[in-house]
């Protein structure tokens, strides 16, 4: 499996915030896509997830 993080902006009512999102690879015929897990505004939450997925 392969999963990443990247940084998304997300909105908190009016006010834009920083998520990091961990993400899958799902591979579907022809092509493959990313669908999100979770998001933390956290990065070492999200490493955390991550490595625990890793883990598995």
């Amino acid at each position: 499996m392969k999963f990443r993080i990247i940084p998304m902006e997300a909105y908190n009512g009016c006010i834009p915030v920083t998520v990091y999102m961990v993400q899958k690879f799902v591979d579907h015929f022809p092509f493959g896509k990313w669908v999100n897990i979770k998001g933390f505004s956290d990065k070492e939450k999200a490493v955390a997830l991550m490595s625990l997925l890793y883990n598995m």
